[in-house]
């Protein structure tokens, strides 16, 4: 290595013992001089990892503000099992202190940080090529001082009562059994009435321990009680007219209680009476209001709040005496005692939401319980499924591993108060309180790209699902769920573009004959081609920092459009459920209040697979290449085709194609293409789909009657096109459009340098 750099870890060895693909692939391509601006110095071997050393030239300029060399060697270390970054350092001994340096425990050799993506997410583009020009752009953009980011700054039958009382729907289930209660003192302010709310579980400390018996009042014509009862014989009285003799109903029940639960014993008691109402004595019952009687002063707090227990209860109603601290039960109650002594609170009282009544108040008349796994609860994700638990929409598994950063508290519609928390757990939790009769959300709180020991968990929540959800505004995260897991359920895509100002939607049709990711390609291309999409991936705001890593970096998005995109989200998410065919829609947002809808068309997907790629493209695309064909018969045309590449699933997305440009020579049997202008589009296709469709290869057509078997010009282009694309890494692709019927696609791996889909183009 020399006394001027330090050497890599593990013992040299020759090219051929490289095992690891990535390793192997970079050390051969430089050796061969495939990559330009790079050599190859050695390769090492340690364990279960490989490591390529080369020389990089860097073009520096003549006043650089970091000494960085115009030759800097580097090493790249790979782990066998693929799962993080390569690492790379820099080898040279006096390697410059700059931004973007890895820290660890050793200063030296120094480590450079190349990407602010995950892994997941660059690893489906990753070639040697474009490795080695981002270690020498990162070394060129640190002379100039550019590399480093900027921080910047981001809800009568009695006419008065003393407060109110939330009670569980399911008390009224039942009339006879004791019902414990937990019942908190939400404190009144001045002179405020008092507000209780009753759980089945003891949720705070001071909660009163209580016993609910609910009594049924025979109808009764509306307005009958005109003052609020003082006592319990008040009570008994005002009752008594309308035909209940709750006195006698209260001392059995004791009495059962008493025999089966001496707990109870110590515990308060809650009168709760349901008074059906009629609009005259013959008339039918029109509705029901329950209202609560705390026996006891429950206006009083703290050590002195309901004090009276179901002990001395018994006493007053005459059904018991005390002796010794034993209950002795009466051989004939005392029907003299009415509780006079028993003073009572009137409650009026209301009832938790349910989500049946949720649904009917979003104007659904039924729980749909489609079972959703969601994946992200970001600000987009929270906000809209929060919009779909309050309508009682759904069960859902909310999948996300992230923690609440204060700084989400901006845009989530969680509460500072959940800082720290993993969102999924916190969204279970705030989602569930919103209708007390049921737990709808469940928390999976994993990473969907690396669920680790939850690997199983995740699998089975996909294999029970009906609908996932993904609004992780993962790319590597849609690839995933759309060809990577099990699951016969439908995919759905909600996201927003970097401004704020568009939503996105991407619902596959029931019978996933157009998956996701095809969606996405059709999508990508309406962008390219629709004028009224033009800056849809533009980005308006800037950029605040949360952390010292250089991933922390949060968007500037003004909650508002949060806002508005996840009550347009949530209902175009029920709407792409109830319809079973695929969707694309995007929605604008002007910025005074006008949301315009865009919907895109799609045409059927075509997949042609072979042994080592899948090719993806629809009819829309061969649609439009026969367009192009028919504008210029007699004459032969063509142009170029673009698309993306997942390297990581060998999947080549044949998307959209230009049209021949104006200095190709055209002929009834030969075509020339020419390139005038060709640059300027493919580039302007890149920003305008913010860089997700790219050069992939070329398409001709041949004249009417003409097979679309390669003549030898087209070997002869074939071959041009192969080096080329091979000199990133990437396959070569070449589309030959004649007669319907006639059918071919030719491409090549430029490693086993076999054609990589045949029979997709007419």
């Amino acid at each position: 290595m020399g006394p001027d750099f330090f050497e890599a870890d593990g013992e040299i060895v020759a090219l051929d013992q490289l095992e690891i693909a990535k390793a192997r692939d970079l050390a051969f391509m430089l050796d061969a001089g495939q990559i330009p601006f790079a050599c190859l110095v050695e390769c090492r071997k340690k364990g279960r990892l490989e490591t390529v050393v080369f020389d990089v030239d860097v073009e520096v300029p003549q006043l650089c503000r970091h000494p960085i060399r115009p030759s800097e060697r580097v090493a790249a270390t790979f782990h066998e099992d693929d799962s993080t970054y390569p690492i790379v350092h820099a080898l040279r001994k006096n390697f410059p202190q700059v931004p973007h340096l890895n820290l660890h425990i050793q200063e030296f050799p120094r480590n450079l940080c190349l990407y602010d993506e995950r892994y997941e997410e660059v690893k489906r583009r990753w070639t040697s090529p474009r490795f080695v020009h981002r270690i020498r752009d990162w070394l060129a953009l640190t002379a100039q001082g550019k590399l480093h980011q900027e921080d910047q700054p981001l809800e009568q039958i009695l006419i008065d009562y003393v407060g109110h009382l939330v009670l569980p729907d399911s008390l009224l289930e039942t009339a006879d059994d004791a019902q414990p209660l937990f019942v908190a003192n939400i404190r009144p302010v001045d002179n405020e009435k008092i507000f209780l709310v009753a759980q089945r579980q003891q949720l705070h400390n001071e909660a009163l321990n209580i016993v609910a018996s609910v009594h049924r009042c025979p109808p009764q014509t509306h307005g009958v009680i005109h003052k609020r009862p003082a006592t319990l014989a008040d009570l008994a009285a005002l009752v008594e007219g309308a035909g209940l003799d709750i006195l006698a109903e209260i001392r059995e029940r004791l009495k059962t209680w008493m025999n089966s639960n001496k707990v109870l014993l110590d515990s308060h008691i809650l009168i709760i009476v349901r008074f059906p109402k009629r609009r005259n004595d013959e008339g039918e019952v029109e509705a029901v209001d329950t209202w609560a009687f705390f026996l006891g002063d429950a206006a009083r707090t703290g050590e002195h709040a309901g004090d009276l227990r179901i002990r001395d209860l018994g006493i007053r109603i005459g059904l018991w005496d005390m002796q010794d601290n034993q209950v002795g039960l009466l051989l004939s109650p005392d029907t003299s005692k009415r509780g006079e002594d028993v003073s009572l609170d009137v409650l009026n009282v209301s009832f938790e939401l349910t989500r049946l009544m949720a649904a009917r108040l979003n104007g659904n008349s039924t729980v749909d319980d489609v079972r959703i796994v969601a994946i992200g609860a970001g600000a987009l994700g929270s906000q809209t499924v929060m919009n779909l638990a309050r309508s009682g929409f759904g069960t859902w598994t909310i999948v996300d591993h992230d923690r609440l950063m204060p700084h989400n508290v901006a845009r989530h519609v969680l509460t500072g108060h959940f800082v720290g928390w993993k969102k999924s757990e916190a969204m279970a939790f705030w989602a569930n309180s919103v209708a007390g009769d049921a737990e709808p959300f469940t928390a999976l709180p994993v990473d969907i790209l690396s669920p680790g020991k939850r690997d199983e968990d995740v699998a089975t929540a996909f294999r029970n699902a009906e609908v996932i959800l993904d609004m992780s505004t993962s790319i590597a995260v849609a690839r995933k769920l759309a060809c990577d897991i099990d699951s016969d359920a439908r995919r759905i895509s909600l996201f927003l573009a970097p401004s704020g100002h568009d939503l996105v939607l991407l619902a596959e049709d029931r019978d996933r004959a157009m998956p996701l990711d095809a969606l996405e390609m059709q999508y990508y291309r309406a962008i390219a081609n629709n004028k009224a999409l033009a800056g849809h991936f533009r980005t308006t705001g800037q950029r605040s920092r949360y952390g010292q890593s250089c991933r922390d970096i949060a968007s500037t998005l003004p909650q508002n459009l949060v806002a508005l995109h996840a009550a347009i989200g949530a209902e175009a998410i029920k709407n792409a459920i109830a319809n079973h065919g695929a969707t694309a829609a995007i929605w604008q947002a002007d910025g005074f209040g006008n949301v315009r809808r865009i919907d895109i068309s799609l045409t059927s997907v075509i997949h042609h697979r072979t042994q080592s790629w899948t090719v993806v493209t629809d009819e829309g695309l061969l649609e439009k290449l026969g367009t192009f064909r028919k504008d210029r018969l007699p004459n032969e045309t063509g142009g170029v085709l673009l698309g993306s590449f997942d390297l990581a699933r060998k999947v080549l997305y044949i998307v959209d194609a230009l049209p021949s440009p104006p200095d190709s020579e055209e002929w009834p049997t030969l075509y020339i293409r020419g390139r005038k202008g060709l640059r300027h589009a493919v580039d302007a296709v890149e920003e305008k789909t913010h860089g997700m469709l790219e050069y992939i290869g070329e398409w001709h057509s041949h004249p009417p009657g003409a097979r679309t078997a390669a003549s030898c010009d087209d070997l002869k282009v074939f071959a041009w096109l192969t080096e080329l694309m091979q000199a990133d890494g990437l396959p070569a692709v070449m589309m030959i459009v004649g007669d319907p019927g006639d059918k071919l696609l030719r491409g090549r791996n430029h490693e086993r340098r076999e054609p990589i889909a045949r029979g997709v183009q007419s």
